[in-house]
């Protein structure tokens, strides 16, 4: 049975993919919303095997394939991560897929993953799969890891944070100070208020709101 559906899983990603070239062939892994789940046929079938897949087998001595397969239907679920919130309720699936999804080309499925392990409550060690995803020189990806570095790793987040707000490695980086500011006040860094301060002598203004927000909820 378990055979059968990773065929059928198979079958529905290729011709999901033929039908994502043939109807959205401008569609590529960065600019993928993930809105696929509205009335889509093909996007609802991929969705209910994958779910029988977690929902009704142990992940054992399963192939590249099949991996591969899962992976790319969670890199389609990005806007909502539906798939990935309910995969945690499996937590050997959910750290299969995660260690794999470190290497995978499906960006869309890594930071899902980098944001969703700050949610995983399983004893492995996949938690230091953080230190991976936080180094992977992909803006989004980096940030959702730090973000969780606070729920695992708190004792490093605060030195991160620094770096995230130093570093000035992309072009835009607002949102990088942002979450910096948000590990702060989440660990309750007594940084933040001198962070906050220098956020007050930028120009971004979003940067601006959430360090009044953040110093306002401390004060």
């Amino acid at each position: 049975m378990f055979e059968k559906d990773i065929v059928t899983l198979h079958k529905q990603v290729m011709e999901f993919k033929r039908f994502q070239k043939k109807y959205y062939p401008q569609m590529t892994e960065e600019n993928d919303n993930g809105e696929w789940e509205i009335g889509l046929r093909q996007w609802n079938e991929m969705n209910s095997t994958y779910l029988k897949i977690i929902e009704n087998y142990i992940p054992e001595s399963i192939e590249e394939n099949l991996i591969d397969d899962m992976l790319y239907v969670i890199a389609r679920d990005s806007e909502c991560s539906h798939l990935l919130i309910k995969t945690l309720q499996y937590p050997q699936w959910f750290e299969v897929l995660c260690r794999h999804s470190i290497a995978t080309d499906y960006y869309n499925a890594r930071w899902q993953f980098a944001e969703q392990i700050g949610n995983y409550k399983g004893e492995s060690d996949i938690k230091n799969l953080l230190f991976c995803f936080i180094e992977s020189k992909d803006e989004y990806t980096e940030r959702m890891a730090l973000q969780s570095l606070c729920e695992h790793f708190p004792e490093q987040a605060e030195s991160y944070a620094v770096k995230f707000w130093n570093r000035n490695v992309y072009k835009e980086d607002e949102y990088q100070k942002i979450m910096a500011l948000y590990v702060l006040h989440k660990i309750n860094s007594p940084l933040l208020e001198e962070y906050a301060a220098k956020a007050y002598e930028m120009e971004y203004c979003y940067l601006k709101e959430w360090a009044n927000k953040y110093v306002n909820e401390v004060s």
